[in-house]
């Protein structure tokens, strides 16, 4: 059967599926030390040999094994929202195949409870010389689900997909997002206890974007079990409570999805951005008296990263030098931090974040976003880094996270400061209000038509 797109979960070890009814408190997916193996040179016939359940024996060399999963552990409660990110080729993919039962783990174990739909490689599991609602009907009868079930919830289904008379058309005749809404449409409409996703969502339009996010919090109120691996981090924390960063094929944080996406996103700001060159030499710097303002308490802070550079002070100023966090529409900020190296470093960064109550970046800047960084720090070397910009933002509280990086690829080092301060934005009676999440420069303009 194809692997893709609407699957059913077939009892094959090393995966054990429990029914619905079994044991109500247990996780919704449990896994523990699973791993895949693929070897880079095999020959055809022990290929087949294995096909056929014969281990075919021989030496194989440690060179030719590639391991795309090492030791995963975690488990998804029952309606949860859990989240995977990671870099191409970090497992990610692997890791769902093997879940949904159509790829077999070299080892470990996976369980997983109730019903499961799920959504990988987007048109896989469709006949292409089938219509769409022959598909549908197909779809469901893969997952036991009856033609008169079926039938009873087309309905529902193509009205969700909303793709006209192309319903009654052959798949092949369908756009890459035109399959993505049939294909979602269906898998919420079976009545899953756990949805597996796999970057589905990134394709159709933002409407449709929208509406397939209102109805998976719509399924998560119900208590379905929501596994998604995705590139987007907004949706990661907006919709996710956990989260598990892949890299290599191994765990490398699993926990509170903002803290993940957080710990994720500052090591690849290390080791990527804006291919930024390092100009300015610490010598060459012009000096600057730190400010005389009361500085940011971080002793107490969440922090995240090795700290072989370090955010040691910092200070978040009004536009007259004075300390505060509370802040009129439009009124202009400074976030100063004193970046210390305790190795040598080299490509030095410093920036923050600014952060809505759902955890949304609403305002990323620093040195890495201005392609320009501090060529290199000794130990113990010490730069200031100073970031002003407009509040521009709707009335309401939001977090500032500090961080600074260095370095690239293996060598890189990084700190992040989480919720350093919450910034409160007032939009008093006197000033224009702010109607959406930010106000951006604009021109209105009234004239009369020319007759």
């Amino acid at each position: 059967m194809c692997r893709n797109c609407y699957i059913p979960m077939v009892s094959a070890s090393p995966i054990s599926l429990q029914p619905e009814r079994a044991i109500r408190a247990a996780p919704a997916i449990t896994v523990e030390g699973l791993a895949k193996d693929y070897t880079r040179s095999c020959s055809l016939g022990r290929w087949l040999l294995r096909g056929m359940g014969w281990n075919p024996g021989g030496p194989e060399s440690a060179g030719d094994r590639v391991a795309a999963l090492a030791d995963v552990d975690f488990s998804v409660a029952r309606g949860e929202a859990f989240g995977v990110i990671g870099r191409n080729g970090a497992g990610k993919s692997t890791l769902l195949q093997i879940i949904a039962g159509t790829l077999a783990a070299t080892r470990g174990r996976c369980q997983v409870h109730g019903r499961v739909t799920a959504l990988l490689e987007l048109g896989s599991g469709f006949n292409p010389d089938f219509t769409g609602r022959e598909n549908i009907y197909l779809a469901g009868s893969i997952l036991g689900l009856g033609r008169e079930v079926m039938e009873a919830r087309f309905d529902e289904i193509a009205r969700f997909a909303d793709i006209g008379d192309f319903i009654e058309h052959p798949v092949r005749t369908y756009s890459t997002g035109m399959m993505m809404r049939v294909a979602f449409a269906v898998a919420i409409a079976v009545d899953p206890d756990v949805l597996i996703i796999d970057e589905a969502l990134s394709v159709g339009d933002i409407l449709f974007q929208q509406k397939c996010s209102r109805r998976l919090r719509e399924l998560l109120d119900r208590g379905v079990t929501l596994l998604v691996v995705t590139h987007d981090l907004s949706f990661v924390l907006n919709t996710c409570r956990r989260a598990m960063w892949l890299d290599r094929g191994r765990v490398r944080y699993l926990g509170e999805a903002g803290a993940c996406v957080r710990e994720y996103v500052a090591a690849m700001a290390a080791i990527t951005g804006n291919a930024p060159t390092p100009t300015d030499e610490l010598t060459a710097l012009p000096e600057q008296a730190l400010p005389a303002a009361p500085e940011l308490a971080l002793a107490d802070k969440e922090r995240l990263g090795d700290g072989g550079v370090r955010v040691a002070r910092a200070w978040l100023l009004h536009g007259d030098g004075g300390a505060g966090a509370a802040f009129r529409a439009g009124d202009w900020a400074s976030v100063v931090m004193l970046v210390q190296a305790h190795r040598p470093a080299k490509g030095v960064s410093g920036g923050c974040e600014l952060r809505n109550r759902h955890g949304q970046v609403i305002f990323a800047t620093g040195l890495r976003v201005a392609q320009r960084l501090i060529a290199e720090l000794p130990e113990g070397g010490m730069s200031l880094i100073t970031l002003r910009f407009r509040l521009e933002l709707q009335e309401g509280q939001y977090t500032l996270d500090l961080g600074c990086g260095a370095g690239s690829d293996e060598d890189n080092t990084w700190d992040r400061v989480l919720t350093a301060a919450v910034v409160e934005v007032t939009n008093p009676p006197d000033q224009e209000i702010i109607h959406g999440l930010v106000r951006l420069p604009y021109e209105v303009t009234v004239a009369r038509p020319k007759r």
